[in-house]
């Protein structure tokens, strides 16, 4: 149960969310139209395939509303919208002027302005980051300084945080005390693993900061969005927005039971650049011109060709065949050719962003509602496979041996994960299990769905699915498997009390000896029954046990009810009183667990119970036992509440 209650949560603090300031329409750039191209007749086939794609996505979800741009051979294709940015006034999304919001698109525009600076040999991308910081210095750890380069590639070793959620735009906490109020823990050596993180990447926002002296968004504003006059595109989120772009704004929404609702967005104060920017399709549309022209479009240039092309180069190489990071960039081979993006989601948005260089393609896509995003990642595949001039996918080669396929079988954790924190417990929600079937296919089974991996090539670690998704396992010096890698993120191999599985197991154990014990002093109920004093003392505690075993229940009743609606603005109030309640009663289980214990030995020698009762005590004990030291494992009791 706690495993699906906290994916729901996941998948909201998944990917972040970014604000910029006010653009002013003043530079030569703005005077081009972006629609002054002559579309070809192939441009309105590739549009016509689009639209078809769109609406009937919409039609089956109930999506309110979607913004597309395409650009293809310098050209914009298409700068489209489509449904409604606020179904109540009946305003149409429009691709040009409506602003929806990117979430984790937004750090791309901190991974150039990284480059710009390279590029101004001002930032070495080796060199600790400390180095560049002015007020804050990144405490040491494993031997070994974090440079731009993990901060680029999320390998920087940093566990999950969840206090950037936590703060208003409005609020006035800066960027720096977000930073040293969530510092989060580095639980992995520089370089070792990906594990995709909101928190380092604010750390290269303040890096930005730091070395120019000036706050990221002014440095955005002047160095990138006033010379490409993206003037439609701002840092500020809708509450904080300047009246003309509050207006240009789309509402996002929940879905439930295909009918919308809006819903509140997210707010994440300083933190804005790694994911509060809103944009408008033809926007992106600019920016993704700039990424597949070598840093120049439209007679600006933003950075040289070989910034470029180190940008759209990986930093490490361990992992060539599978997807990577180039430099901040999710980068994967789709039939035959490199493709570079980044996704982004925030309260009721999702958004996807890509080029492909070899192609000069690139798409944009964004929805005003979290719910049903399978059309954001799905778009940019299909629109591949058709300037290619090839099926979605063609599928990869045979299956594994049984005996090869073994090595795979097991349960997987995301480091991707709080270690420290309360927060632990949400890592439930992220566990894969990797299992096979008949043809020797690897199935990864997760919260989200099952997919089907085959080896890209007879005999390597690396795995592709039909939609051309990658994952690369590696191995120890004794060759066992000890992880894959489908980055940004990577998933550790679990066993022991790491497994989530001993969770159910726990809660499962003390339920039924929770329950046949009352079952048991019912059936007592009027029989004249031997027991001592002793006897009498430790049915009290059975019961206070059986109690606290109850109070778990209604905490996790309370917890699951808590976050079927959970929401944006609930991050402000964070914790909710159901995650209060659930760690209150798991406490009182740990402390039943303590006395239960240590009343086995009277229990055997004093009670005056029969056989049958003592076993099923001792049982019991056991059980709550096994609970006990379950929930100290995954932080339930103990750990602090991530806060602001």
């Amino acid at each position: 149960m706690l495993r699906f209650i906290f994916a729901a949560f996941l998948a909201l603090t998944g990917v972040c969310v970014a604000q910029a300031p006010d653009a002013s329409p003043s530079t030569p750039v703005e005077t081009l139209s972006l629609a002054n191209f002559e579309p070809s007749r192939e441009d309105a086939v590739l549009e016509g395939y689009i639209d078809g794609i769109v609406d009937a996505h919409m039609r089956k979800f109930g999506t309110p509303g979607v913004t597309v741009s395409v650009v293809h051979d310098g050209r914009l294709i298409l700068a489209k919208g489509y449904g409604y940015a606020d179904t109540e006034t009946g305003r149409r999304v429009d691709g040009h002027e409506t602003l929806f919001r990117i979430g984790s698109v937004s750090k791309t525009f901190v991974w150039a302005s990284i480059m710009m600076l390279h590029e101004r040999g001002l930032i070495d991308l080796d060199t600790d980051v400390n180095t560049y910081l002015k007020d804050y210095q990144l405490p040491d750890a494993f031997d070994e300084p974090v440079t731009l380069n993990h901060l680029m590639s999320h390998r920087a070793g940093f566990e999950e945080t969840f206090g950037v959620f936590m703060h208003r735009d409005d609020g006035g906490t800066s960027l720096l005390d977000i930073l040293k109020g969530d510092e989060p823990r580095r639980v992995n050596a520089p370089g070792a693993r990906a594990s995709y993180s909101n928190w380092g990447s604010g750390l290269a926002a303040k890096i930005v900061e730091d070395v120019t002296g000036l706050p990221f968004e002014t440095f955005l504003q002047d160095e990138i969005l006033m010379p490409l006059a993206m003037t439609r595109t701002t840092i500020k989120g809708p509450s904080i927005a300047p009246d003309h772009l509050k207006a240009l704004y789309s509402h996002g929404y929940k879905m439930k039971n295909g009918i919308a609702s809006k819903g509140e967005p997210m707010q994440i104060g300083a933190m804005a650049p790694i994911g509060a920017i809103g944009a408008s399709a033809a926007d992106m549309a600019q920016w993704m011109q700039v990424l597949l022209g070598g840093g120049a479009h439209n007679s600006v240039r933003l950075w040289q060709e070989q910034t470029a092309a180190k940008m759209f180069s990986r930093a490490f190489s361990d992992h060539a065949q599978a997807t990577g990071l180039a430099h901040g960039f999710f980068t994967r081979e789709l039939h035959g050719v490199e493709a570079f993006g980044h996704g982004g989601g925030t309260e009721g948005f999702r958004t996807y962003m890509e080029v492909t260089p070899a192609l000069n393609a690139g798409v944009f896509i964004s929805q005003n509602t979290a719910e049903n995003a399978g059309l954001i990642r799905e778009i940019s595949d299909l629109v591949i496979a058709r300037l290619v001039g090839v099926p979605v996918h063609s599928g990869a080669v045979s299956g594994l041996s049984e005996d090869a396929a073994k090595a795979y079988v097991g349960s997987y954790s995301s480091n991707r994960r709080s270690w420290s924190k309360f927060e632990k417990l949400f890592a439930v929600g992220s566990i894969t299990a990797i299992s096979y079937d008949d043809s020797g296919v690897l199935v990864v089974r997760s919260a989200t769905g099952t997919r089907a991996f085959a080896p890209l090539v007879e005999g390597s670690d690396v795995f592709e699915d039909i939609n051309g998704q990658r994952l690369q396992f590696g191995r120890d010096d004794r060759g066992r498997v000890t992880h894959y890698s489908v980055e940004p993120h990577s998933y550790e191999r679990v066993s022991g009390l790491g497994d989530p599985n001993f969770l159910n197991v726990a809660i499962g154990a003390v339920s039924f000896f929770a329950m046949t014990m009352v079952l048991g002093a019912w059936r007592r109920q009027g029989r004249d029954v031997s027991q001592s004093s002793t006897g009498r003392l430790i049915g009290l505690l059975q019961i206070a046990s059986v109690a606290s075993v109850i109070f778990f229940f209604i905490g996790l009743v309370l917890t699951t009810m808590e976050f079927m609606d959970f929401g944006a603005s609930d991050f402000l109030a964070y914790p909710p009183t159901a995650l209060i309640v659930l760690r209150a009663a798991a406490l009182s289980i740990v402390i039943a667990a303590v006395f239960c214990v240590a009343s086995l030995y009277p229990t055997w020698r004093n009670s005056g119970w029969s056989i049958w009762r003592k076993s099923h005590h001792t049982f019991f004990a056991i059980a709550l036992a096994f609970a006990a030291s379950v929930f100290i494992e995954w932080n339930i009791v103990f750990a602090p509440f991530s806060s602001p």
